[in-house]
């Protein structure tokens, strides 16, 4: 007798291929035959049942990005200055430094809580902080 024919949502015709290192294909295909299963479908079942641990990830808000594009115009604007004069303009060590600045800034930000042990709360939004000094105003 045949086995009874899987409705169309049962069927499993899509393929989803990753690369592993043969020790870690060795790993899975044990874990599978200890399951007694086959290596397919335990690691469809750990893919879709298993615990998942999630990295964080961080991204710059909206006004950052803005203000490190900001910044990127002027250190072009200077680099093209730099290249035509073949001299390095005043600002561009200004430039350099509101760049480290503002990245540290960032990054401290964005560091997990309790990272650094000190006190003083994080560092204000990016969209409250001011553009940084790149030496173009009066």
């Amino acid at each position: 007798m045949a086995r009874p024919k899987k409705l169309p949502d049962e069927l499993k015709i899509d393929t989803l291929a990753f690369r592993l290192t043969p020790a870690e294909r060795l790993q899975i295909e044990d874990a599978a035959r200890a399951a007694g299963v086959t290596a397919s479908e335990y690691a469809r079942m750990q893919t879709l049942r298993g615990r998942v641990v999630v990295q964080p990830r961080q991204s710059l808000d909206h006004a950052a990005f803005d203000q490190l594009r900001r910044i990127g115009v002027n250190l072009n604007q200077l680099a093209r200055i730099a290249n035509q004069t073949q001299r390095v303009p005043a600002g561009l060590t200004r430039a350099c430094t509101a760049v480290e600045n503002f990245l540290a800034r960032e990054l401290e930000t964005r560091a997990p809580e309790n990272a650094s042990g000190g006190g003083g709360g994080p560092a204000p939004p990016a969209s409250t902080r001011g553009p940084p000094d790149l030496g173009h105003g009066p």
